[in-house]
């Protein structure tokens, strides 16, 4: 255990007096065989856009205004249900059918009120005549027009009670003429879209004004995402977010920073922010947790590397740069900021350099026990 603890101090101790800056790292020299055992992979150094960088977390949602959920006025029982998700209706298109005891009792105070109505208007008409041969009074006649008139404001107000459920005028007047009420409600798509989510099934219970079927474009989605309070000024609509669902790298986009919501969260302690997916929203379902950096300010380009080919060396950082088929050299670099996957690099490569980003511990060791043998 001392002898290691020495060599360690020994090549710090090496490394804290090679200069800092510059192309002027050691060199080491290792043949194909070695490169293969010791699993050598180099990655190119990229120019790659870097600005005020944000760590951030969310999910995919469905955006604003993309959702319809379709509700009953009253209550009843789902007698058949005519569409299924992930079917395409368009407006007008009959969801299902809804058998209410409530609706009987309407459409029966319609063919009530309605009798009632024509009655009193022919007690009025009556009352005209009657008035003229002095067969009743002034009084009495206005009685009769009072009736009349409340009597066409109760059918008039079941009619519309009967419109607010989704009657036409036609098939109102078809109550009227069959003088039998229905207990049939037959539920239709109020916009074209897809069914995304039936809140019922068949054969059930439902109160007056329950949801019944969400209806919307499946297309039509953004990231809800979640940035610390210190962190929320930053942040303006406009800035670019790039993010990877989780478990799913092959499915990464880009967003725009639509809004923040100015309220933290009170079970995560963190602000909204919304932000609409540009280009393809392919796969991007629902509830699929995201992960990304969001961008804000003047971006700058820079030569960035992965962070698996950043290795520490006393108070240095470096990477291990191949200079030719068997020959790298370990120099020292400035890093910037990190996205999360890539470092900025300010000094010490450029741009096309090939960095080691596997088998940098085995040049590490090589250079420790040089180090070694030197002291």
């Amino acid at each position: 255990m001392r002898r290691e603890l020495v060599m360690l101090m020994v090549a710090l101790a090496v490394w804290t007096i090679q200069p800092a800056v510059g192309h002027s790292g050691e060199r080491i020299a290792l043949d194909t065989e070695e490169q293969a055992r010791a699993g050598i992979v180099v990655r190119p150094v990229v120019e790659q856009s870097f600005g005020d960088r944000i760590r951030v977390v969310g999910q995919v949602v469905r955006s604003p205004g993309s959702t319809v959920t379709v509700k009953t006025v009253v209550g009843g029982r789902v007698e058949k249900l005519l569409a299924t998700p992930g079917t395409a209706v368009r407006a007008g298109q009959p969801l299902l059918t809804l058998h209410s005891h409530e609706l009987h009792r309407l459409q029966s105070e319609l063919l009530q009120s309605v009798e009632l109505a024509k009655l009193a208007r022919t007690r009025l008409r009556a009352g005209e005549q009657l008035l003229q041969i002095e067969g009743i009074s002034k009084m009495e006649l206005e009685q009769r027009r009072q009736k009349a008139l409340a009597a066409r404001l109760a059918a008039d107000a079941t009619r519309a009670e009967l419109r607010d459920l989704g009657y036409s005028p036609g098939e109102i007047e078809g109550i009227l003429t069959r003088a039998v009420p229905d207990p049939h409600l037959t539920i239709l798509a109020p916009s074209s879209g897809v069914v995304l989510r039936l809140e019922v099934e068949e054969h059930e219970w439902v109160q007056g004004y329950a949801p019944l079927v969400v209806i919307g474009d499946p297309r039509r989605v953004e990231l809800e995402l979640q940035i610390p309070p210190d962190q929320a000024s930053r942040v303006a609509a406009g800035d670019t977010v790039t993010f990877l669902p989780v478990g799913r790298p092959d499915l990464g986009g880009k967003a725009v920073v639509v809004t923040s919501v100015p309220q933290v969260d009170p079970t995560t302690r963190t602000i909204v922010i919304r932000a609409r997916i540009t280009g393809s929203s392919r796969g991007m379902v629902p509830g699929i947790f995201v992960e990304g950096t969001l961008m804000h300010g003047q971006s700058r380009s820079a030569p960035s590397i992965p962070e698996a080919a950043v290795s520490r060396l006393g108070d240095r950082d470096v990477v291990f740069v191949r200079l030719g088929p068997e020959e790298f050299e370990a120099r020292p670099v400035k890093l910037g900021v990190f996205d999360g996957n890539r470092y900025e690099v300010l000094s010490g490569v450029t741009a096309g350099e090939e960095v080691v980003v596997n088998g940098a511990f085995f040049l590490k060791s090589k250079l420790l026990k040089r180090a070694e043998g030197e002291g």
